[in-house]
């Protein structure tokens, strides 16, 4: 099966909508199974115009039992700040530490932190549903500002003391380029979608957003994702069980395995 996954990309021009600093574990995936992965970002992660809530969270680091980072860009926002302010990164050991996927743990890893929690699910909000010990305790989320709003809801209803829910950057959806219009005008085999802010940004080309989709297929990476796509007027035709790029790229696979044994069913009959 997973040979048949892998063919079913190959030659493929699959659409990559992650940030430009984010996309290229993705298109790494896709083209080492011989997809083309076209870069079309519709959202950037830039920086907060200011840092005084979050510095001043990160100066009290002590006492807080959980630090939860939920993002590669979290992780690297928040641990600047650690390093601006002279703690260095190494104040923020893993003992205290709970991270959402295995991007966010690798960009812990790069500083030598390993965290004390990841979910089995890389969700938020399995984070918030699973992490132990929680009631009692002050909690810290940084997060992007576009972050799913319930982590810190789950978290005190499951008798968090305290959360401080904390921005550590901004996620701004914006319109693709004109040369990745031009790509998908040229038309694509997929587009993946990897949060609702990339669903956000793709619209933002005007009406013709929905039409570049026309005799693609769509992939979503989970099911919040595939709730704003199919609220904003789009269909959704594969959703990633594993909640990651690879997932995505596997579901992609399948999808197209299927499509293709269907089309050689119909040229039999």
């Amino acid at each position: 099966m997973r040979r048949l996954v892998d063919e079913g990309l190959a030659g493929r021009r699959i659409v990559v909508t992650r940030a430009e600093e984010q996309a290229d574990e993705l298109c790494s995936l896709l083209e080492a199974v011989g997809a083309i992965a076209l870069r079309c970002a519709t959202i950037r992660v830039a920086p907060l115009p200011s840092y005084h809530e979050l510095d001043a969270a990160l100066a009290r680091l002590d006492d807080y039992r959980w630090v939860v980072l939920t993002s590669p860009n979290g992780v690297r926002f928040a641990l600047s700040r650690v390093e601006l302010a002279g703690a260095g990164a190494g104040r923020l050991d893993g003992d205290r530490v709970a991270a959402v996927g295995p991007g966010t743990v690798r960009a812990l890893a790069e500083h030598g932190i390993r965290p004390a929690f990841v979910p089995v699910e890389s969700r938020s909000r399995a984070l918030a549903e699973t992490l132990s010990p929680v009631a009692g305790e002050r909690i810290l989320l940084a997060r992007g500002s576009l972050a799913d709003p319930a982590v810190a809801r789950i978290l005190l209803r499951r008798g968090a003391r305290e959360v401080d829910d904390v921005p550590a950057y901004r996620t701004v959806p914006t319109a693709p380029s004109a040369s990745a219009v031009e790509e998908l005008r040229r038309g694509v085999d997929a587009v993946t979608f990897t949060s609702p802010s990339t669903v956000e940004g793709f619209l933002s080309v005007g009406p013709e957003g929905p039409r570049l989709l026309d005799g693609a297929i769509v992939a979503s990476i989970g099911p919040v994702t595939t709730a704003a796509a199919r609220e904003a007027g789009l269909r959704v035709d594969v959703e990633a069980e594993d909640r990651t790029m690879r997932g995505l790229l596997e579901a992609l696979g399948r999808a197209f395995a299927v499509a293709t044994a269907g089309l050689e069913t119909e040229e039999r009959r």
